[in-house]
């Protein structure tokens, strides 16, 4: 069962809710974004635990249930939108003070308007690199080491403040495969060669960016330039709003069973499929199916298999994204026979037949690095450096299309 109640009231609610032994929980306000608007903040109640005496007080408080999803969305629809949109509602019982105060987003950026953006977006769809160390944190990519784990900080083979079009003290955007979180541009700054090779700021690198020490030189010896960028992640953007990130999770032990709570079977159905394109073993899928039946008969996911399915996940994520850039590449420089698409480019060759499934990018020397075969990938060797090429060869295409259509504009003039 759902309660939406003023946020203002929120501490309150939360503390008769406890006294009646009802068990709930706050919604985050990325997942409720209509009524954070509306200024309501909503718990989600195991219906189980309500006392039916306290159901009919609560009836008395907060009027009768609605059953219907549309009813409640006209509902939500006929309130007033509060001025101000996202103002943080009072502290609940739920979380302890100093947690929520530190992921709260800055006071003078809870309005932000969207010209108030600078720039282009920083794509950070990429994973972190552990090169077989222990990951601290509980998540797997850049995006999310930024949402309160502490990445405050990335490197690029290009100017930032050049390339993105921001300076310092700028709000930017770093963009996911399907979030985005608000930033404040820092300092930008250039990584020599012996900052490379210097083990004591390979560490400090890794502090920053939250991938291994192993990365840096791995990834940048022998480029011509490379900058790193501090920046201050401020919080989710959402249709328009920063608003604040998730409660932040404690890295489990490697066999401590954690919280499944948004986990479904369907998820786990998507995993073996994913692991399917992605060519994994047999064996591989074999134990994703034996993950699968504990599950279904009550077993709660390891922090290893969670964090196993979240990286495959997102592996194919950024699989079926380069797909789509390749295909936007044949559109634009492509030559095409009963064979397919192919594209002679500077750095990388690239061949695909879109109704096969194809896709084959390979090296001027001749080194495949890519190879996907009736949708399923054959050779990977795709890095973050290379992904980010493609990402800039993107944005490349969408200038020259506008160009073409302010072109063609003036022409009908």
């Amino acid at each position: 069962m759902g309660l939406a109640v003023d946020n203002q009231k929120a501490e309150t609610v939360t503390k008769w809710l406890t006294a009646q032994k009802v068990e709930c929980q706050q919604v985050p306000i990325e997942d409720v974004i209509r009524e954070t608007q509306k200024g309501l903040t909503v718990f989600n109640l195991v219906s189980s635990s309500i006392p039916p005496k306290t159901l009919d007080n609560m009836t008395k408080k907060f009027g009768a249930v609605i059953e219907s999803s549309t009813e409640y969305q006209q509902k939500i629809k006929s309130l007033a939108t509060r001025p101000q949109f996202l103002k943080p509602p009072s502290q609940s019982a739920l979380s302890p003070p100093q947690q929520s105060a530190q992921f709260h987003p800055n006071q003078d950026i809870q309005n932000v308007a969207p010209e108030s953006i600078k720039g282009k977006p920083i794509p950070m769809n990429y994973p972190l690199m552990m090169h077989g160390d222990t990951n601290p944190i509980p998540v797997n990519t850049c995006i999310d080491a930024m949402r309160g784990y502490g990445r405050t900080h990335t490197t690029r083979a290009k100017e930032p403040y050049k390339q993105y079009g921001f300076k310092q003290g700028d709000i930017a955007l770093a963009t996911g495969i399907d979030k985005q979180v608000a930033f404040r541009v820092g300092k930008q700054y250039q990584i020599t060669p012996d900052m490379i090779a210097d083990p004591v700021y390979q560490q400090q690198w890794a502090d920053m960016e939250k991938h291994s020490p192993k990365a840096l030189p791995e990834l940048f010896t022998g480029k011509q330039q490379v900058w790193g960028l501090h920046l201050e992640p401020l919080g989710d953007y959402v249709e328009g709003f920063i608003v604040p990130f998730p409660e932040p999770q404690n890295r489990a032990a490697p066999n401590q069973e954690v919280q499944t709570q948004s986990v479904t079977i369907d998820d786990l159905r998507n995993w073996y499929n994913a692991a399917d394109k992605l060519g994994r073993s047999e064996n591989y899928k074999k134990r994703i199916v034996e993950v699968a039946y504990g599950f279904k008969a009550g077993e709660q996911l390891s922090a290893q298999a969670l964090t196993v399915m979240n990286k495959d996940t997102f592996e194919l994520e950024a699989i079926s994204r380069l797909t789509q850039i390749a295909q936007r590449i044949g559109m634009v420089w492509g030559k095409s026979d009963e064979n397919g698409t192919q594209v002679q480019g500077k750095i990388y060759d690239l061949a695909f037949n879109s109704q096969q499934r194809d896709l084959t990018i390979l090296q001027k020397n001749g080194e495949v690095i890519f190879n996907l075969q009736s949708g399923r990938v054959q050779t990977n060797k795709l890095t973050p450096q290379i992904l980010q090429t493609f990402e800039d060869v993107n944005t490349q295409i969408d200038k020259i299309l506008a160009k073409s259509q302010t072109q063609q504009i003036d022409l009908q003039r």
